[in-house]
């Protein structure tokens, strides 16, 4: 029996995410997940192949994953992902101790990622314990869906609040915010549209 590709099933795995449960939460992140979907439903396998990438911070991915058959999918496309960090964050401005905790990956976007979709950007930011992401901003239009509970989110100057895990959190472009993760590692979904060319700036 022909194995199926983790890759793939990764990419079937959000796009069921997108249409069912995940339209929880923030009602403003709907009409962006709507569109976000229509793009997956366009992607295509990356061509050449992604190269696996590991950071100091992948290796918190295996703990951090929930217990759910998403979990269970993402995992198994592990070994696949190639792991990076914005540019614009150094230890200079951010710390060594963020640096060596915080990572990304995409599963579908314009460049380095599983799948390319060149109107959206769709993977998973990591954030080590007790991290604070501080406040940033970035042109493209985009909705998080924390995996993980007990972490921290706030938008603009609104006051800071938990968000259960799989419940969207919408960010109209340019508006600043931070997240910060509890005493255990934070795992998000997010997707990006618009700008994803552009990446995020700190502003405080």
């Amino acid at each position: 029996m022909t194995q199926p590709d983790p890759a793939r099933a990764l990419l079937d795995a959000v796009i069921d995410f997108y249409g069912g449960f995940g339209r929880a939460g923030d009602p403003g992140a709907v009409p962006m997940l709507g569109t976000v979907l229509a793009d997956l439903g366009r992607a295509t396998s990356s061509a050449p192949a992604l190269a696996p990438h590991a950071i100091t911070a992948s290796a918190l991915l295996d703990a951090a994953l929930p217990k759910t058959a998403f979990g269970a999918v993402i995992a198994q496309a592990a070994p696949l992902l190639r792991w990076r960090q914005n540019p614009n964050y150094t230890i200079a401005n951010m710390g060594a101790g963020f640096m060596a905790g915080y990572g990304y990956v995409e599963f579908a976007g314009p460049k380095d990622a599983l799948f390319h979709a060149p109107d959206i950007r769709v993977g998973l930011l990591l954030l080590g314990p007790e991290l604070h992401y501080p406040l940033h901003a970035h042109p493209a239009e985009e909705v998080y869906h924390p995996l993980t509970n007990g972490g921290r989110w706030r938008r603009g100057q609104e006051p800071w609040r938990t968000v259960p895990a799989g419940h969207a959190i919408h960010h109209p472009p340019m508006i600043p915010h931070e997240t910060k993760a509890a005493d255990s590692t934070l795992l998000a979904l997010y997707c990006w549209r618009g700008d994803t060319v552009t990446e995020a700036r700190l502003t405080g």
